[in-house]
């Protein structure tokens, strides 16, 4: 996976969740929704916001799945 975008998959209903939790910390990434239907959401970071980020999505309060290459 490369250090720019971080992918997910999550209930469609939660995205408004994610996306405010991001814009939160001081937006360390934009969050993006290819298909919002299918929950499929891309996180597109930079290389110094992709750990902190990712500390994010391990933590948070909804049920997602981190989708890695």
């Amino acid at each position: 996976m490369d250090k720019c975008s971080i992918k997910v998959k999550m209930e469609p209903r939660d995205i408004v969740y994610l996306d405010n939790i991001i814009e939160g910390f001081d937006s360390l990434a934009i969050v993006s929704t290819g298909k919002a239907g299918t929950g499929e959401v891309t996180l597109h970071v930079t290389p110094d916001t992709y750990d902190d980020v990712m500390a994010i999505l391990e933590r948070f309060p909804w049920p997602l799945i981190i989708l890695r290459d």
